[in-house]
């Protein structure tokens, strides 16, 4: 009845506490009993008969090999947090040594396609170091917390950004390993904006203080009396909510915040880094960690140096002979793969992501729209209008890309898009035949950003195809419904009488 409730409320997800030891039998250290796993799979029967699209996450803090049985081939949770490999991400860098890192996933078995890991830096509890050495343990201890009011439990009670000395370029390469490593990334509210903590509260509590908001009474949490808050906000030097807030970071383009909005949005697109394989290369640098994730067409190169120190190498990419690395944020193209070894040098604890691409993209010559040309394929449940919004938006913003690239009044054609975003929706025709004006922006690597005007409507099976005929530079992509049969297309709206009608009404 609990998990019906909130599922009906609207909720994604269930985090299921310590797991492990949902049932107790005597004799036992009621850890991973038979009983947890039947009832576990009953469970997600359940919930997958009543509704779509939730989902169970398991929280048990075990080794791998142990949490994996969670999965149970797809039948339990769909979701468990990797619990290990947390304290190696920030053993590996201040060790300045992948090893830790590669140790732990080697050591991570293979888990079914329907499931995924979770992945965190921090998050309400401490930094568990359960799943170590003792020797691990002291070395995370003496390096990380010193202090005595660090330490909880078997952990270690710290935010992101004072673990790292609130250094800028250790915070963000972490966040790009995160980003980057196989599973689903998650945030620990606060560290998007590197709030800092407060060693002197009790228990947990020092990471659970206010989210810091604005400069405002409260840090924009709460309107109430400050004493009658449950935990104060941080009022430490460093990091005061007056200073390290959403508002002044959201007005700083170059802020930690936007930052991490434009590594959430680049990850996004590229469904290698969440569902993809990865490969691991062993270049003789061993301060520098290199793998490759791959998935269909996608390659994709991460480099990271985990040193504190400039750091070069040379990686035998001969598998890509002849293909070119393209820095992902920037689009900015290397030399391409040669018969040598590929040599690199990155900055102190900086990291790259390449996409490795066989060529450079051919250039679509203005004039384009051919009619037997391919085009795009997105996917939508329910409404047409879906692919507006959530995820679905960034599957449409790369199928614009090559749209605009055909057209005569695009005026980048010369110039490689960077990004591009649909930045406002503006409704124009309602049921039956809604239409809507979109603004996008598309950023280039070289020169300002240009706002292009972009009427869209939709056309179902041979209304579509009629369109093609009539109109082939018009087509933006193919649309195929999820949850019904039927396929489309949407279009420039401009071609369509009613919608010029509509705009003078």
């Amino acid at each position: 009845r609990v998990i019906d409730f909130w599922a009906r409320m609207g909720v994604d997800g269930l985090r299921l506490d310590a797991v492990p030891y949902l049932f107790e039998r005597e004799g036992t250290n009621c850890e991973n009993l038979p009983e947890t796993h039947q009832f576990l799979r009953r469970l997600r029967a359940r919930l997958d008969s009543r509704f779509k699209n939730r989902m169970l996450l398991a929280e048990a803090n075990q080794w791998p090999e142990d949490a994996a049985a969670y999965f149970a081939d797809g039948a339990e949770c769909h979701m468990a947090f990797h619990f290990p490999i947390m304290p190696r991400l920030f053993m590996a860098l201040h060790m300045e040594d992948r090893f830790p890192i590669l140790d732990i996933l080697e050591q991570t078995p293979p888990i079914p396609e329907t499931c995924q890991w979770g992945l965190f830096l921090r998050n309400h509890d401490e930094l568990t170091l359960e799943m170590v050495t003792d020797e691990e343990r002291d070395y995370m201890y003496r390096v990380y917390a010193e202090n005595p009011q660090m330490r909880v439990n078997l952990g270690i009670r710290r935010r992101l950004a004072p673990l790292l000395g609130n250094h800028r370029r250790r915070i963000e390469l972490m966040n790009g390993l995160l980003f980057s490593l196989p599973g689903t990334p998650i945030l620990y509210y606060g560290d998007e904006i590197g709030m800092g903590d407060n060693i002197y509260l009790g228990d947990r509590n020092g990471v659970r203080t206010p989210m810091q908001w604005s400069a405002d009474r409260n840090a924009g949490f709460s309107r109430a009396n400050p004493q009658r808050l449950y935990l104060p906000v941080i009022i430490d030097p460093e990091y005061n909510y007056e200073t390290i807030n959403v508002e002044a970071q959201q007005n700083n383009p170059y802020s930690l915040l936007w930052w991490m909005k434009r590594l959430i949005a680049l990850r996004k697109r590229h469904r290698a880094f969440g569902r993809g394989t990865i490969e691991f290369l062993h270049p003789e640098n061993r301060r520098v960690l290199v793998f490759l994730r791959r998935h269909q067409d996608e390659h994709i190169l991460v480099v990271a140096n985990l040193s504190r120190f400039v750091q070069y190498l040379e990686l035998d990419l001969s598998a890509f002979r002849g293909w070119v690395p393209v820095e992902m944020f920037g689009r900015v193209a290397f030399p391409p793969v040669g018969e040598y070894p590929y040599f690199l040098t990155l900055g102190p604890h900086s990291f790259y992501w390449f996409s490795l691409e066989p060529k450079p993209a051919a250039r679509i010559q203005a004039g384009g729209g051919d009619r037997d040309a391919p085009l795009p394929l997105l996917t939508v449940s329910g409404r047409w209008e879906g692919i507006l919004r959530g995820g679905k938006k960034s599957a449409l913003e790369k199928a614009l890309s090559t749209y605009l690239k055909g057209q005569r009044w695009f005026g980048g054609k010369e110039r490689e898009i960077r990004n591009l975003e649909v930045i406002e929706i503006l409704p124009v025709m309602e049921d039956p035949t809604p239409a809507y004006i979109l603004l996008v922006r598309v950023d280039f690597p070289e020169g300002d950003s240009e706002v292009f005007t972009l009427p869209m409507m939709f056309a179902p099976g041979e209304r579509a195809e009629k369109l093609r005929n009539d109109h082939p530079r018009a087509a933006m992509a193919r649309l195929r419904f999820e949850d019904r049969d039927g396929e489309g297309m949407i279009f420039d709206a401009s071609v369509e009488e009613r919608f010029g009608e509509s705009l003078l009404v």
